[in-house]
């Protein structure tokens, strides 16, 4: 409670709903208290700014580090990490929905074919979806435990497919269909990312060839004539 008041009295409402999104945009595999994450944040903040301060003996340089570390922390802790969450689950749900069609295509009902895929499949997406699979256990619709995984992923694209089966399911379209139409959606989506980063590879590659290749250059020519003037 005393860190719950602590960073209440620090942060804003705003600012604490959005980290809190955040920290469940990072999955089952990540269950932050973000009272007790806020007010570590603090007190490193804090130690940060002590230590500098001892070193440098500068108030100034001593603010100027200690308000960067409190600015770049929830990018570098959670921004970062939802990037490389949402590539992942993208890369992962091709596979994933090509067996859950195919799972729906043999005569499984939706549910049926979730838990029988995420048993089959062994990845990050599938470990969420078993949460889906745990959450009707225990209670829940499938509904309602759609609604809740789609909270936490980071990706819009599978979340449109999450929310494409859920309409599916509640006014009994062509589930079939729909979930394989979002998936060629899906395939042309990846296939163009991975056609841009192969166009910007000669780029990639010629400025790294600049960075190394021009320094030994200039100490190839300029070599002989630094020599030489050394030893006049």
């Amino acid at each position: 409670m005393r860190s719950k008041s602590i960073v209440n009295s620090i942060y804003t409402k705003k600012t604490i709903e959005r980290i809190n999104k955040k920290n469940t945009l990072l999955g089952i595999s990540y269950n932050y208290d973000i009272n007790s994450l806020l007010c570590s944040h603090l007190l490193i903040s804090a130690f940060i700014f002590i230590i500098i301060f001892i070193i440098k003996k500068d108030l100034l340089i001593s603010l100027i580090i200690t308000v960067s570390y409190f600015a770049l922390f929830e990018y570098v802790f959670f921004d970062l990490r939802l990037k490389k969450r949402e590539k992942l689950l993208e890369k992962e749900s091709s596979f994933y929905f090509q067996i859950l069609s195919l799972t729906l295509e043999a005569g499984n009902n939706l549910k049926g074919a979730i838990e029988l895929t995420s048993k089959t499949i062994d990845n990050t997406l599938s470990k969420e979806f078993r949460r889906v699979i745990e959450d009707t256990e225990l209670g829940k619709s499938l509904t309602e435990s759609l609604n809740d995984l789609k909270l936490r992923i980071p990706s819009d694209t599978v979340n449109n497919i999450i929310l494409n089966l859920l309409e599916s399911n509640i006014y009994g379209n062509n589930m079939i269909e729909s979930l394989n139409n979002q998936l060629d959606y899906l395939n042309d989506k990846l296939l163009l990312e991975t056609k841009g980063r192969i166009n910007k590879m000669p780029v990639k590659i010629s400025i790294v060839s600049v960075l190394i290749f021009v320094p030994l250059i200039l100490i190839i020519i300029l070599g002989p004539i630094i020599i030489n003037l050394i030893n006049t």
